[in-house]
């Protein structure tokens, strides 16, 4: 089995084994950011390395920095699951998701809000 790179900085790589997405640092830390139905489309690393973000079925973004492979899961409960195609950030802790109808929407979060977050679908 082979991983797919998805984003890449100077100290982050986010890649994915078929369904499963993964975040490694340098360091040689590496965490889980969970299984996708179907593999992920995309993925973005926030600009100051703080977090990164991974799609295709919902969304998922990661902490990097304090509280590295810490998730919080956006989209992906029954009946809200959207299917994103592309990743675009738009500030500190804002990015923009394009659905698979090619509109773009926004998404501003604070900080990653990993209290209803379960790895996995």
């Amino acid at each position: 089995m082979t991983q797919q790179e998805l984003a890449r900085s100077a100290v982050y790589i986010v890649q994915h084994e078929y369904e499963h997405a993964t975040v490694t640092a340098a360091d040689g830390r590496q965490a889980s950011v969970g299984e996708f139905y179907g593999d992920p489309a995309v993925a973005l690393i926030d600009g100051h390395e703080q977090w990164c973000a991974v799609a295709g079925e919902g969304l998922v973004i990661c902490r990097l920095e304090q509280g590295f492979g810490q998730c919080a899961a956006y989209f992906r409960q029954p009946g809200e699951v959207r299917w994103i195609t592309a990743l675009r950030q738009m500030g500190a802790f804002a990015l923009e998701w394009q659905d698979e109808d090619e509109a773009w929407h926004s998404l501003v979060f604070e900080a990653v809000d990993v209290s209803a977050y379960a790895p996995g679908r």
